[in-house]
């Protein structure tokens, strides 16, 4: 290999690298501006491969030849697929898709348009506009627009299919799921674009190996990414507060999305209501499936509350409520959920978090909790406790049905061994030290 050769490498892996910085960077700020920046981007993405498809080609090895729109642009667009399938879910992923599809018609439909300039004799100066930028032809149209669409869909049907067979390999699945469809891609648009050149041979071979390094490399780039956020969630970084910023003023569907968020929160608490930890315990499961992460559920019930509110009225009572409900902001997670389940009763869904972890924050939520409690004043304060209840997914239960049932019975098991307790399993209980 030449030096020549080693620098073009060098710059296609670059490129491929700044490309992924980039839709991570835009897909990082998706809570802050949508997922507008990422759609744009990939969006263009499709019609750029293809001007560079025309224009340019590098020969990396004697024989081999590869183009940086298919083996950065191409690969890219199935990065950015496979992100927010795996961070988000298939309601995002299916809007993404339709982005990228649409752009691509509205691009490729501007410029057959275009091409009807050609032909005037009051045509002043094209440049290399109608050799390069203004080729339109259906077929490679009607080809790439398709094997775009299932090339999107096959990336996550394949990630779900090899996540059966490497369950605990995060990079051996996204490789071979990336692999696959850049071999159907290749073989299907190179088949239909050049079948019967004398070149066809090379051709392949040579998309094949490029769109396959380049998958190598965003491979590593994604897993790394993937395992930088999980430690990151569990590590309990987040931001808090809110910067002002040019997008203050609220639009209607704005104020429907804050009612909305209320709907979903809890009057007295402010923290997540039944309603939502039905709907999100089922969602964040599907996700601990996918990434094959575990979750713990924590049930949390105030001991003898009954008796506060006959000694010192409800209104009392409430004020413990709040009380655990405003230590949960310092003993447990950014990443974690807390909810309100009913009455003194609490559930916390923490994503990404072994068994010992969940057992830690609900301990550390106890001494929170009697400290905040004599900081108010609250009367009986030195002597509250709650009893919790700890089950695992997948390790205890299959489906959220069960997963609340295991951690209710843990919970009340707990109550029968004198309160104040973690119940972890059938055996295995954590007595809260009091503060």
């Amino acid at each position: 290999m030449t030096a020549d050769a080693l620098t073009q490498s060098f710059l296609l892996t670059a490129q491929a690298v700044a490309v992924c910085g980039l839709l991570l960077a835009f897909f990082s700020l998706r809570h802050r501006f949508g997922y507008a920046p990422l759609y744009v981007t990939l969006g263009g993405f499709q019609h750029l491969q293809t001007l560079l498809a025309k224009t340019l080609y590098i020969e990396v090895f004697p024989g081999i030849v590869v183009s940086p729109g298919s083996v950065v642009l191409f690969t890219a667009t199935l990065f950015a697929v496979l992100l927010v399938y795996i961070r988000e879910d298939t309601a995002q992923t299916r809007s993404l898709i339709v982005g990228i599809v649409a752009a691509n018609l509205t691009l490729s439909l501007v410029v057959w348009m275009t091409t009807f300039h050609l032909g005037s004799d009051l045509l002043v100066q094209t440049g290399f506009a109608s050799e390069h930028l203004l080729q339109w032809s259906l077929q490679a149209f009607v080809v790439g627009t398709v094997t775009l669409i299932v090339d999107a869909f096959l990336i996550v049907v394949l990630y779900e299919y090899f996540y059966r067979l490497f369950p605990r390999l995060l990079f051996a699945r996204i490789f071979a799921a990336m692999f696959v469809v850049v071999v159907i891609d290749t073989l299907l648009f190179v088949t239909a674009s050049f079948y019967g050149s004398t070149d066809f041979t090379g051709i392949l071979a040579s998309g094949v190996i490029g769109k396959a390094s380049a998958a190598l490399i965003y491979t590593f780039l994604l897993s790394s990414y993937l395992r930088w956020a999980r430690s990151r969630a569990a590590g309990g970084h987040g931001f808090s507060g809110h910067a002002d910023d040019i997008f203050h003023i609220l639009t209607y569907k704005q104020r429907f999305e804050l009612l909305e968020e209320e709907i979903k929160r809890d009057g007295l608490t402010g923290l997540f209501n039944r309603r939502f930890f039905d709907e999100n315990l089922r969602r964040e499961m599907g996700r601990a499936d996918r990434l094959a992460h575990e979750l713990n559920l924590a049930l949390i019930d105030i001991d003898h509350f009954k008796s506060i509110n006959d000694s010192y009225g409800h209104q009392v009572g409430d004020q413990f409520i709040q009380a655990l409900a405003d230590s949960m902001q310092a003993a447990f997670r950014a990443a974690d959920i807390p909810c309100r389940y009913g009455g003194e009763e609490f559930a916390i869904i923490m994503p990404d978090c072994p068994v010992e972890g969940a057992s830690r924050a609900t301990e550390r939520l106890q001494a929170e909790f009697s400290a905040l409690c004599k900081a108010r004043g609250l009367p009986g304060a030195d002597g509250v406790t709650f009893t919790a209840g700890i089950a695992n997914y997948p390790a205890d239960a299959d489906t959220a049905v069960d997963l609340i049932e295991r951690a209710d019975q843990r919970l009340y098991k707990g109550k029968r061994h004198g309160r104040n307790r973690v119940m972890l399993d059938t055996v295995r209980m954590s007595k809260l030290a009091m503060s």
